[in-house]
């Protein structure tokens, strides 16, 4: 670790949303006639996926933007 950086649960939480969000996505993209049915027509997975890649997007920015620093004292 960097003299100063602690630890951000913030990257973690991204990366994980990030990946579930991918991979609904292209589930979504992918949906058949029977999964349609079954979500009265709306593509539930891919509109899942998107709402959690924003999310995490929204993690990684607030990551990057406002770092954890560990007080030197």
């Amino acid at each position: 670790m960097t003299p100063g950086k602690t630890f951000d649960v913030r990257w973690l939480i991204a990366a994980l949303l990030g990946l579930y969000g991918a991979v609904l996505t292209v589930l979504g993209l992918t949906d058949g006639p029977a999964e349609l049915a079954k979500a009265d027509g709306i593509r539930i997975n891919l509109w899942i996926g998107l709402g959690l890649l924003a999310v995490a997007a929204a993690f990684a920015t607030w990551a990057k933007l406002a770092p954890q620093r560990r007080d030197e004292g």
